[in-house]
Protein backbone atom coordinates (compact mmCIF):
# COMPACT_ATOMS: atom_id res chain seq x y z
CA UNK A 1 0.00 0.00 0.00
CA UNK A 2 2.86 2.37 0.88
CA UNK A 3 4.49 1.78 -2.54
CA UNK A 4 1.21 2.53 -4.33
CA UNK A 5 0.74 5.74 -2.36
CA UNK A 6 4.31 6.87 -3.11
CA UNK A 7 3.78 6.04 -6.78
CA UNK A 8 0.64 8.19 -6.89
CA UNK A 9 2.30 11.08 -5.02
CA UNK A 10 5.30 10.84 -7.36
CA UNK A 11 3.16 11.08 -10.49
CA UNK A 12 0.85 13.74 -9.07
CA UNK A 13 3.94 15.88 -8.42
CA UNK A 14 5.25 15.23 -11.92
CA UNK A 15 1.95 16.12 -13.58
CA UNK A 16 1.33 19.25 -11.49
CA UNK A 17 4.76 20.72 -12.18
CA UNK A 18 4.96 19.51 -15.77
CA UNK A 19 1.54 20.80 -16.81
CA UNK A 20 2.06 24.14 -15.02
CA UNK A 21 5.56 24.75 -16.39
CA UNK A 22 4.44 23.75 -19.89
CA UNK A 23 1.51 26.18 -19.71
CA UNK A 24 3.64 29.02 -18.31
CA UNK A 25 6.40 28.37 -20.82
CA UNK A 26 4.07 28.12 -23.81
CA UNK A 27 2.32 31.38 -22.86
CA UNK A 28 5.45 33.51 -22.36
CA UNK A 29 5.00 35.30 -25.70
CA UNK A 30 1.65 36.78 -24.54
CA UNK A 31 2.30 37.09 -20.80
CA UNK A 32 4.07 40.46 -20.69
CA UNK A 33 2.90 43.92 -21.84
CA UNK A 34 4.88 46.17 -24.08
CA UNK A 35 6.89 48.88 -22.30
CA UNK A 36 4.93 51.55 -24.17
CA UNK A 37 1.87 50.62 -22.09
CA UNK A 38 3.68 51.80 -18.94
CA UNK A 39 3.11 55.50 -18.40
CA UNK A 40 5.19 56.67 -15.43
CA UNK A 41 7.88 54.33 -14.14
CA UNK A 42 8.24 56.25 -10.87
CA UNK A 43 4.68 55.51 -9.78
CA UNK A 44 4.19 51.92 -10.88
CA UNK A 45 4.30 48.88 -8.66
CA UNK A 46 7.23 46.49 -8.50
CA UNK A 47 5.21 43.91 -10.45
CA UNK A 48 4.44 46.42 -13.23
CA UNK A 49 8.11 47.42 -13.34
CA UNK A 50 9.14 43.78 -13.71
CA UNK A 51 6.46 43.23 -16.37
CA UNK A 52 7.73 46.30 -18.24
CA UNK A 53 11.27 44.88 -18.12
CA UNK A 54 10.14 41.52 -19.51
CA UNK A 55 7.87 43.26 -22.03
CA UNK A 56 10.69 45.40 -23.44
CA UNK A 57 11.81 42.51 -25.62
CA UNK A 58 9.85 39.30 -25.89
CA UNK A 59 12.98 37.35 -26.80
CA UNK A 60 14.08 36.85 -23.19
CA UNK A 61 10.69 35.65 -21.88
CA UNK A 62 10.33 33.34 -24.89
CA UNK A 63 13.76 31.81 -24.18
CA UNK A 64 12.71 31.23 -20.56
CA UNK A 65 9.45 29.76 -21.83
CA UNK A 66 11.29 27.35 -24.13
CA UNK A 67 13.38 26.14 -21.20
CA UNK A 68 10.23 25.75 -19.08
CA UNK A 69 8.66 23.61 -21.81
CA UNK A 70 11.85 21.52 -22.15
CA UNK A 71 11.91 21.04 -18.37
CA UNK A 72 8.22 20.16 -18.27
CA UNK A 73 8.61 17.52 -20.96
CA UNK A 74 11.80 16.20 -19.32
CA UNK A 75 9.89 15.51 -16.11
CA UNK A 76 7.69 13.00 -17.89
CA UNK A 77 10.50 10.56 -18.66
CA UNK A 78 12.56 8.68 -16.07
CA UNK A 79 15.85 9.15 -17.94
CA UNK A 80 15.47 12.94 -18.14
CA UNK A 81 13.50 13.61 -14.95
CA UNK A 82 16.47 14.73 -12.86
CA UNK A 83 17.62 17.03 -15.67
CA UNK A 84 14.10 18.51 -15.77
CA UNK A 85 14.11 19.00 -12.00
CA UNK A 86 17.45 20.82 -12.09
CA UNK A 87 16.52 22.93 -15.11
CA UNK A 88 13.15 23.94 -13.68
CA UNK A 89 14.66 24.56 -10.23
CA UNK A 90 17.07 27.06 -11.77
CA UNK A 91 14.20 28.86 -13.48
CA UNK A 92 11.94 28.71 -10.40
CA UNK A 93 14.65 30.03 -8.05
CA UNK A 94 14.92 33.05 -10.32
CA UNK A 95 11.14 33.47 -10.45
CA UNK A 96 10.78 33.12 -6.67
CA UNK A 97 13.48 35.71 -6.02
CA UNK A 98 11.97 38.16 -8.52
CA UNK A 99 8.43 37.60 -7.24
CA UNK A 100 9.61 38.28 -3.69
CA UNK A 101 11.72 41.35 -4.49
CA UNK A 102 9.22 42.92 -6.89
CA UNK A 103 6.22 42.01 -4.74
CA UNK A 104 4.54 40.11 -7.55
CA UNK A 105 1.05 38.71 -7.08
CA UNK A 106 1.20 36.57 -3.95
CA UNK A 107 -0.69 33.75 -5.64
CA UNK A 108 2.00 33.49 -8.33
CA UNK A 109 4.70 33.65 -5.65
CA UNK A 110 3.08 30.87 -3.63
CA UNK A 111 2.59 28.75 -6.77
CA UNK A 112 6.26 29.08 -7.67
CA UNK A 113 7.22 27.97 -4.15
CA UNK A 114 4.80 25.04 -4.37
CA UNK A 115 6.29 23.92 -7.71
CA UNK A 116 9.78 24.18 -6.24
CA UNK A 117 8.78 22.10 -3.21
CA UNK A 118 7.33 19.48 -5.57
CA UNK A 119 10.59 19.48 -7.53
CA UNK A 120 12.49 18.87 -4.28
CA UNK A 121 10.10 16.01 -3.61
CA UNK A 122 10.81 14.58 -7.08
CA UNK A 123 14.54 14.90 -6.43
CA UNK A 124 14.03 13.02 -3.17
CA UNK A 125 12.22 10.27 -5.07
CA UNK A 126 15.29 10.12 -7.31
CA UNK A 127 17.73 10.39 -4.41
CA UNK A 128 20.10 7.70 -5.70
CA UNK A 129 20.56 9.49 -9.01
CA UNK A 130 20.79 12.86 -7.29
CA UNK A 131 23.51 11.53 -5.01
CA UNK A 132 25.47 10.32 -8.06
CA UNK A 133 25.18 13.73 -9.73
CA UNK A 134 26.37 15.53 -6.60
CA UNK A 135 29.24 13.08 -6.22
CA UNK A 136 30.36 13.69 -9.81
CA UNK A 137 30.03 17.47 -9.47
CA UNK A 138 32.10 17.63 -6.31
CA UNK A 139 34.64 14.87 -6.84
CA UNK A 140 38.27 15.73 -6.31
CA UNK A 141 40.48 16.18 -9.31
CA UNK A 142 43.64 14.09 -9.21
CA UNK A 143 45.32 15.57 -12.26
CA UNK A 144 47.99 17.71 -10.56
CA UNK A 145 50.13 17.61 -7.47
CA UNK A 146 49.26 20.44 -5.04
CA UNK A 147 52.45 22.40 -5.90
CA UNK A 148 51.67 22.27 -9.62
CA UNK A 149 48.04 23.13 -8.97
CA UNK A 150 49.03 26.32 -7.11
CA UNK A 151 51.38 27.34 -9.92
CA UNK A 152 48.68 26.78 -12.55
CA UNK A 153 46.08 28.60 -10.44
CA UNK A 154 48.37 31.63 -10.14
CA UNK A 155 49.17 31.52 -13.85
CA UNK A 156 45.45 31.25 -14.69
CA UNK A 157 44.64 34.16 -12.36
CA UNK A 158 47.32 36.38 -13.91
CA UNK A 159 46.11 35.56 -17.44
CA UNK A 160 42.51 36.28 -16.40
CA UNK A 161 43.49 39.69 -14.93
CA UNK A 162 45.41 40.58 -18.10
CA UNK A 163 42.45 39.43 -20.21
CA UNK A 164 39.98 41.53 -18.20
CA UNK A 165 42.27 44.56 -18.49
CA UNK A 166 42.52 44.03 -22.26
CA UNK A 167 38.78 43.39 -22.56
CA UNK A 168 37.92 46.60 -20.66
CA UNK A 169 40.13 48.72 -22.92
CA UNK A 170 38.93 47.17 -26.17
CA UNK A 171 35.23 46.86 -25.45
Amino acid sequence: MKDKLLFVIHWISIFIVSISMFAYGASKSIQFRKVSEVVDLSTISGQDLMWAFYGYSLTYPIIIGVFQVIGAISLLFAKTRLFGCLLLSTILFNIIIQDFIYDVNHGAFKSAILYQVLLFLLMAFNFTHMKEVIKILFQKSKTFAIKNKIIFLLLSFIIAVIWKNFETRIL
